[in-house]
Formats: C-alpha cells, sequence, structure tokens
C-alpha cells in the first residue's frame, strides 16, 4: 500500500511574495517594498529567453538579492496561448496560484494605466476569495489567509521612478531593466508599447538614456498618430496620457 502523507500540514509562511520579471516596474517594486520572495516563473513567451539572460544580469551585476529569487522553470507553459500582441489570457491568475505556494501576501506588479481587467480591484477581490476557500483548514492545511495586494495601482511610471530615484534607486539599474516584446539582447525594440512607456518614464525623470539604447525611437512609433486624438483627450490610458503628453511634447510631437 502506497504511503500516504497525513502529517505535517501546510502552515501559514508569512512571507511577502513579488511576481518578479525583471522588468523595471518589478525592480521598482523590489526596491520599495523589500519582499522576502521574488518570483519568476517563465511562460514560453516569445521573449522570454532574453528576459531570462537580463535577469541573470541583474544577479550578477548585484542589482537584485540572488537569494531572494525563485526562478520556478518547467511548471507552467502558455506559449500556445500567446496572441500576436503579446497578451497570454488568464496569466495573471496562474501566477498568483503559483506564488500562494510560497506566502500569502502576493504583489501582482500593475501601475496606472494597465488595462487588462485580470490587473484590477475586481480580480485582486476575487482571487483572494478564490485563495481564501482553497486554503481553509482542513486534512492537509492549517487555515491560510491571503492579500493580492498592487499598492501602486493608482500611479503612473512616471511618478513611480519618481518615488524610486527619491528612494535612492540608481537609475542605471532601470537601464538594465528588459520590458520589450520585440527587442534583441543588445537593443529594445523602442516601438512596442511597453518600450514606450518605459521610455516615457525614464524621459520625464530626466534620465540620460543611452544613444543605442532603442533600435527605432520610440517618439515615432507608427502606431502613435492613430492614438493621438484619444491620448488628447485623456482616454486612452488615463493619468498616464499626461505623462505621454508632456513626453511627446518635449519631442516636437504633439
Amino acid at each position: 500500500m502506497v504511503n500516504m502523507i497525513t502529517d505535517n500540514k501546510e502552515k501559514q509562511k508569512n512571507k511577502m511574495v513579488l511576481l518578479f520579471s525583471g522588468g523595471m516596474d518589478s525592480i521598482i517594486f523590489d526596491h520599495l517594498l523589500k519582499p522576502d520572495v521574488l518570483l519568476y516563473i517563465p511562460t514560453g513567451s516569445k521573449y522570454e529567453s532574453v528576459e531570462t539572460q537580463k535577469l541573470n544580469d541583474l544577479i550578477d551585476k548585484g542589482y537584485i538579492d540572488g537569494n531572494k529569487l525563485v526562478m520556478l522553470n518547467n511548471v507552467l507553459n502558455l506559449k500556445q496561448f500567446e496572441r500576436d500582441d503579446a497578451i497570454v489570457p488568464n496569466r495573471n491568475a496562474f501566477l498568483l496560484l503559483f506564488a500562494s505556494l510560497f506566502g500569502e501576501y502576493l504583489i501582482l506588479g500593475s501601475v496606472q494605466g494597465d488595462r487588462s481587467y485580470d490587473k484590477d480591484e475586481i480580480f485582486y477581490t476575487k482571487m483572494i476569495e478564490l485563495l481564501n476557500h482553497m486554503w481553509q483548514e482542513q486534512h492537509w492545511t492549517e487555515e491560510r489567509s491571503f492579500r493580492v495586494l498592487s499598492p501602486y495601482k493608482n500611479t503612473t511610471k512616471t511618478q513611480l521612478v519618481k518615488d524610486y530615484l527619491a528612494d535612492g534607486g540608481k537609475p542605471e539599474i532601470l537601464l538594465e531593466s528588459y520590458s520589450c516584446y520585440e527587442g534583441q539582447y543588445w537593443s529594445l525594440c523602442g516601438w512596442c508599447k511597453p518600450c514606450f512607456r518605459k521610455w516615457v518614464s525614464l524621459h520625464n525623470n530626466k534620465i540620460e538614456i543611452p544613444e543605442n539604447y532603442y533600435k527605432n525611437k520610440p517618439w515615432e512609433a507608427p502606431w502613435l498618430p492613430e492614438l493621438k486624438p484619444v491620448i488628447l483627450q485623456g482616454r486612452y490610458r488615463g493619468m498616464e496620457d499626461v505623462d505621454w503628453i508632456a513626453a511627446l511634447s518635449d519631442k516636437g510631437k504633439l
């Protein structure tokens, strides 16, 4: 007969877990919030190989604490569900479920201007309800109580960078971060939405960007002309539109 594990119930871990990508936002969250665990879960995305290389660079340069990093390989492959725009439906729900195995205070790196519904308050509430239901006291676990937090959900990227710098954060670490759907190891594309949003926040905070940092100039992104009317009306990304207008105006594009 197979021996069944009936002793040693699962217990409250009392740890803060940051879902970590090596992107600019997650680096800032790590600096400001001091989580116990940085959880990186490769999901088979088209930019994953470069993202992983950049993550290792952050450790090698001492920009993040490698002792806090948990790289959970070969547990979640969503490659077949990735859309052409790099969106993977349900990804944040999957990631939070895995994060719950490492702690109860789960940090999702969302900021003002993020438009997906798996980064809004309703989603956080429903995930808390789901996790607290599954982790009620029962034959295999003690009760564990969860919180899904996104403390900078109402902060734009420009303000987030400003807060980071004010807290002693180093701009060179932000430049080492990787958030690009199309770029290569040595050069970010400049035209995808993550590249553009990052450029806006760096430019508005007067961080000097190396000449060849972007393959293409973000302020010349081909999709901008179509979006300009809604950006000027503040109907695209809300408060973040103000930051876009400031950066584009500075480049003479508005």
